[in-house]
């Protein structure tokens, strides 16, 4: 990790403290937590550290707010499937269509990741399947702002089998198509 995101500040730590007596948690326990956040991005670069605690805000703190969050993205409650959603998005390019199928899968089911053959396979049984997912996946994460992400690869391959992620302004471009198609 950076040095200087090191939890080193003695005042920052009590401050902690006092707001875990506020809240009613156990500060040993919180300061154990915080130390094993503090070994698990050890070691990280700086985007790196950015990305796990994004996910931890996500996962944790974010998922428990009611309603839509800063920073939260939801899908809309009217649709139930997604079919439903690809209906109401009306993606005309393929990688508007695996943007909305990822959206699906990140907001609606909760997947960290997304691999390509999923899909690959949930636009082939929606009727409207790409010739090439990876390739749209490229153009997604070279849009500016990236829409999505490539966040692992497992193999060494140009074939091998890669995870992505939606950005923010992946998540936004969804939302925004649904609102603009209502």
């Amino acid at each position: 990790m950076a040095a200087g995101h090191c939890i080193h500040d003695r005042d920052a730590v009590h401050g902690i403290v006092d707001d875990t007596r506020r809240a009613g948690v156990d500060a040993a326990t919180e300061a154990r937590a915080l130390a094993r956040v503090v070994d698990a991005v050890e070691g990280l670069d700086e985007s790196a550290v950015q990305r796990v605690l994004e996910w931890a805000w996500k996962r944790f703190v974010a998922a428990a707010l009611p309603g839509p969050a800063a920073g939260r993205a939801s899908a809309p409650a009217e649709h139930v499937d997604l079919a439903d959603l690809y209906v109401a998005a009306h993606p005309a390019t393929d990688a508007d269509k695996v943007l909305v199928v990822g959206y699906w899968h990140q907001v609606s089911a909760g997947k960290d990741h997304l691999e390509a053959q999923t899909i690959h396979r949930d636009l082939k049984n929606l009727g409207h399947g790409v010739g090439n997912v990876t390739r749209a996946c490229s153009a997604l994460i070279r849009e500016k702002p990236p829409l999505m992400i490539q966040v692992r690869k497992a193999g060494s391959t140009r074939q091998a089998r890669k995870q992505y992620r939606l950005t923010a302004a992946g998540l936004q471009r969804v939302r925004d198509k649904v609102v603009s198609a209502s």
